[in-house]
């Protein structure tokens, strides 16, 4: 046993650290449609909008973050508490009210990562955490705060987090993965009942939460005409920026979004 033991700690020594990190993703929809100009003008103007965030700031100034651009956007990994990339997401929304020229969905997830140097021998990090905080973002449309369920579980243990909580259920995004998703979006008041009035489009031939790709489509046809129907594994816009859930049955009560 005492060999055994000798064993699987030499093979549990490996040249990597596993720390969890407390990551938001970010990206502009529709970027890739953009002229190349465009593209350029919105990633400086998203990337001025994120340096000038607090908990930006702050993490940076005690090396507690790591960025890595993703072309259309930026994955942010924060090594200060589990509430830092939601805060940073609500300050990013709120500066982004009067710019809707640049339509950004986010995503957060905290998990395992381990840093790594990149080709330019620069810190990046790779991982769990940054996998699922993709896939969560993934699920949300522009302006869209879309958090995992262990995110919300850690801030729902507070209560002035607890009212800004939506529950949307269990989602399956790539690989045929479940993952269950919370909303937090930040809008006002919105109207009772709106979880009823929108759903997902079953658009590349996957289930929805709640139920098969035709109810998905059956639903998704009282959607407001001014928004695009959702990608499989894409809540509608209108749905959860009122904090309605689809197929959770649960979110009839009036919300507030975040308070900003």
């Amino acid at each position: 046993m005492r060999r055994l033991g000798i064993a699987m700690s030499a093979e549990l020594e490996p040249n990597t650290h596993l720390e969890i990190a407390h990551v938001l993703c970010t990206d502009i929809v529709g970027y890739s449609k953009l002229p190349v100009n465009q593209q350029s003008t919105l990633l400086q103007r998203l990337n001025q909008i994120v340096r000038g965030t607090e908990q930006f700031r702050v993490a940076e100034a005690v090396g507690k973050l790591v960025r890595l651009p993703t072309g259309d956007g930026m994955a942010l990994a924060f090594f200060t508490s589990p509430d830092a990339p939601v805060r940073c997401a609500l300050e990013i929304a709120k500066a982004l009210r009067g710019e809707p020229e640049l339509p950004l969905r986010m995503g957060v997830e905290s998990g395992p990562v381990d840093q790594v140097p990149d080709v330019n021998d620069r810190s990046n990090v790779a991982g769990t955490g940054i996998n699922l905080a993709q896939r969560v973002m993934d699920c949300g449309d522009a302006g869209h705060i879309l958090l995992s369920k262990r995110v919300a579980g850690d801030l729902g243990q507070y209560t002035h987090w607890q009212p800004h909580l939506h529950d949307c259920g269990q989602v399956e995004v790539k690989h045929g993965v479940q993952i269950h998703i919370v909303n937090g979006h930040a809008r006002g008041r919105q109207r009772r009942g709106a979880a009823k009035d929108q759903a997902r489009a079953g658009g590349e031939g996957r289930a929805g939460p709640a139920g098969s790709r035709e109810a998905a489509n059956a639903r998704a046809r009282g959607a407001r005409p001014h928004h695009r129907p959702a990608r499989a594994g894409i809540f509608s816009p209108a749905s959860l920026a009122t904090g309605g859930c689809n197929g959770s049955g649960n979110s009839r009560q009036e919300h507030r979004g975040f308070a900003l």
